[in-house]
């Protein structure tokens, strides 16, 4: 029997395939791959690259006098983890209790366990994917962190820099 991430694989190779076999200029294409998750009500990718583990924390641990989107502490590769809620710091939103998936980033001196709301698994982007504008109810802090907009399925969708947000949580631009 074939393995989820064996068939997906195979998926990817075929759609690469397809594509080439379309494309009618010499450039090849490129392909990542990322995350797909909700923050707050925003369709977003978090690239796998940037990601050195995804964890289900099972003991956090509550940390006083931080800031409302500080979820607490785990403990994850011989690492303290500061978990993050990623709609309550960028969107402002209520902090809810997550209790679902950390996307692990190390940054330079401290690593962040990124939690967003629904996982919706690993989508595959190609360089021909079609970008798009911000949505214009979108607003807030949260956008300096969005590397760009890709139209996927008809839909915008934010594509994250989560080294980018994790190294101003660790300088001090965003205050814990």
């Amino acid at each position: 029997m074939v393995s989820p991430y064996e068939l997906l694989a195979g998926l990817a190779l075929l759609r690469e395939k397809k594509r080439r076999s379309h494309q009618h200029h010499t450039q090849d294409l490129q392909e990542w791959s990322g995350f797909q998750v909700h923050i707050g009500d925003l369709v977003c990718l978090i690239p796998c690259d940037q990601v050195e583990e995804v964890v289900t924390p099972a003991s956090v641990a509550a940390v006083r006098g931080v800031a409302s989107w500080i979820n607490g502490v785990i403990y994850c590769r011989a690492q303290l983890v500061t978990l993050v809620d990623v709609a309550a710091l960028l969107l402002g939103k209520e902090r809810v209790s997550s209790t679902g998936r950390a996307f692990v980033v190390r940054g330079a001196r401290e690593w962040f366990g990124l939690q967003t709301g629904s996982f919706e698994g690993v989508r595959h982007i190609w360089s021909d994917t079609p970008v798009c504008a911000a949505p214009h109810l979108v607003k807030g802090k949260g956008l300096h962190y969005i590397r760009q907009w890709l139209l996927l399925d008809d839909q915008p969708v934010a594509v994250v820099d989560a080294l980018k947000l994790v190294s101003a949580l660790e300088s001090g631009e965003i205050a814990v």
